[in-house]
C-alpha cells in the first residue's frame, strides 16, 4: 500500500511543520520507545500506545534513504517535498518513521537506532496498529 498525501494531510503537515518532530531532530514517538526499552523488566513496546494521533500502519525507511525515495512512496511532488521530509537523506543514526491512515500521511518523524533498532523485514503493507507490539531484547551493546 501507499501512502497519498492529500490536502487535509498536507495542510496538517504544514501546520506542524513548527513542532521539530518533522526536522532533523529525533521525534517525540521514538523518545517514548527509548523511555520504555530503557525501563527495567519491560518485555514488549506497545508503539500504539506511544502514540496520540491517528493511524492505522506504519512503515520506516532504513538510514541513508534519500528524501525523493520517502517522497515518491508518500506521493509528495517536487514542490512539497522539502516541507514533508526536512532532510536530504535518512541520517545514519536514525530510521524514518511514516505512520498513515486511510492512505494519508498522518505523522513522520526521525527515530533514533539508539532508542532501539527494528529487527524485522518491513511487511510491503506495513505494520498495521493491531500488530505494532514489539519485543525488547538486550544485547550486550544495548537494547534492540
Amino acid at each position: 500500500m501507499q501512502l497519498r498525501l492529500t490536502f487535509p494531510a498536507l495542510t496538517l503537515i504544514i501546520l506542524m511543520l513548527g513542532c521539530g518532530e518533522l526536522g532533523n531532530d529525533t521525534g517525540m514517538i521514538s523518545q517514548r520507545i527509548g523511555q520504555a526499552v530503557r525501563e527495567p523488566g519491560t518485555r514488549e513496546v506497545d508503539i500504539s500506545k506511544l502514540t496520540t494521533f491517528g493511524w492505522e500502519y506504519f512503515y520506516f525507511f532504513k538510514p541513508g534513504t534519500p528524501r525523493e525515495t520517502i517522497c515518491s512512496f508518500i506521493g509528495a511532488n517536487r514542490n512539497n517535498c522539502g516541507r514533508v521530509i526536512r532532510y536530504d537523506k535518512v541520517p545514519a543514526t536514525h530510521v524514518a518513521l511514516l505512520f498513515g491512515l486511510n492512505g494519508s500521511l498522518t505523522h513522520t518523524e526521525l527515530h533514533a537506532l539508539a532508542n532501539g533498532e527494528f529487527d524485522f523485514e518491513l511487511p510491503k503493507d506495513g505494520v498495521r496498529k493491531a500488530q505494532s507490539v514489539f519485543q525488547v531484547r538486550r544485547t550486550a551493546g544495548g537494547i534492540w
